[in-house]
């Protein structure tokens, strides 16, 4: 699973000061000072499963939303 605690590695450096909202816990915060994550979301209109680069506030928001499943072995 790819996931990073330095946003920068994947995001241009001006979106890194936008105010983001966490997709799990609807929490502001700063996009910069997120957790980059490769998860898996739900498309409404299809209701089919895809994947991409989501930014969280934190680890445990991007552990909560993923399904352990889809988590891949953890070490």
């Amino acid at each position: 699973m790819l996931h990073s605690l330095q946003p920068h590695k994947f995001v241009l450096s001006r979106h890194l000061r936008m105010p983001w909202k966490c997709p799990e816990c609807k929490t502001p915060f700063v996009y910069g000072n997120g957790v980059i994550s490769l998860a898996h979301y739900q498309e409404s209109d299809a209701g089919e499963v895809r994947q991409g680069l989501i930014c969280f506030c934190s680890t445990t928001c991007l552990l909560r939303w993923e399904h352990p499943s889809l988590l891949g072995p953890m070490q």
